[in-house]
């Protein structure tokens, strides 16, 4: 599996599941705090990761190239997390 192929299926997913983890905190009646930390968490971990991992790889080439990719992954993850947030809000 190509790094090509492994983003095309890791940033719907990591985006589908900041949309479902938004909503779910929710509905469970999660104080405001709570949900915030939670979403905090859930855009931070992976593309975190992925930096370390690319990181680690000591390639200058590969970091600087993919590393836009997983910070742009970050910034959509907290517009996704913001928005989900924004309409759950108004739909339950």
């Amino acid at each position: 599996m190509t790094i090509e192929t492994l983003f095309l299926i890791m940033i719907p997913t990591y985006l589908v599941l900041i949309a479902y983890g938004v909503v779910r905190g929710r509905r469970r009646n999660l104080p405001g705090q709570a949900r915030l930390v939670s979403a905090f968490l859930m855009v931070l971990i992976p593309p975190a990761a992925i930096i370390g991992a690319l990181y680690a790889t000591e390639d200058a080439f590969l970091l600087a190239g993919w590393g836009v990719v997983a910070l742009a992954m970050l910034a959509c993850g907290v517009a996704t997390a913001a928005l989900t947030e924004f309409i759950a809000r108004r739909a339950m």
